[in-house]
């Protein structure tokens, strides 16, 4: 008996020595085994990949999305949220159910306001950001978030104008200011509003309309004249 555990023993430590020849990782001019040849070399095409010569019109193996197909949470379909309007299409001046008004959000939307719209409307809201100062200012003056005519807009305009932008001055930043940040933005455009309610900040330059602005030469002619 113990001389067969012992034969058992060596042939399993011989064994256990021989498999161990094959991790020594030398590099080897041979092949690798394949055990499942098609788990390898698989029957298909590739992303970015080109497809056989006539197959398809534009010669490539991946296919465009059927017309219509939205990724998988991106449908957006909730109006209020991503549009800012209401269910009558109007913009509106609730926020979306998933945003609530506490001391976090208004420092969310005081810290994206800083970084995205002071530099422009400056950090009260007044349109004499450091941007109007450079460069010979603009044109067309940066608006005054006070004026009378932005007092009773909806936050729905605020998040629309964010997103969609203004012409001719102002981009759309939809791009670089989320859907949930260009909410708090909005809702610390109407705290600066109600702090600067007693403040004459109503008095600072109006943002000019498009209509106003007018090329150099034409200025200059003006002058001249």
């Amino acid at each position: 008996m113990a001389r067969t555990r012992l034969i058992t023993k060596t042939l399993g430590v011989a064994a256990l020595a021989t498999l161990m020849t094959g991790c020594w990782g030398n590099r080897s001019e041979k092949p690798p085994v394949h055990i499942v040849w098609n788990m390898d070399f698989q029957d298909k095409w590739d992303p970015q990949e080109p497809a056989p010569v006539g197959m398809f019109d534009d010669n490539r193996a991946m296919r465009p999305p059927v017309e219509g197909t939205v990724a998988r949470g991106q449908l957006h379909d909730d109006d209020l949220l991503y549009r800012g309007r209401d269910f009558d299409g109007r913009l509106s001046d609730e926020l979306p159910e998933s945003i609530e008004v506490d001391a976090e959000l208004l420092a969310r939307g005081e810290e994206r306001y800083n970084i995205y719209c002071a530099p422009c409307h400056d950090h009260s809201g007044q349109g004499k950001g450091p941007a109007t100062r450079r460069g010979g200012g603009f044109k067309v003056q940066p608006a005054n978030l006070h004026q009378s005519r932005l007092l009773p807009m909806p936050l729905g305009y605020f998040f629309d104008i964010i997103t969609n932008g203004k012409m001719p001055n102002m981009l759309p930043y939809a791009a670089q200011i989320p859907v949930e940040d260009r909410w708090a933005i909005a809702v610390w455009v109407r705290a600066l509003q109600i702090h600067g309610k007693d403040k004459n900040w109503d008095a600072a330059p109006v943002a000019a309309d498009a209509s106003d602005a007018q090329p150099a030469d034409q200025a200059d002619e003006k002058e001249g004249s």
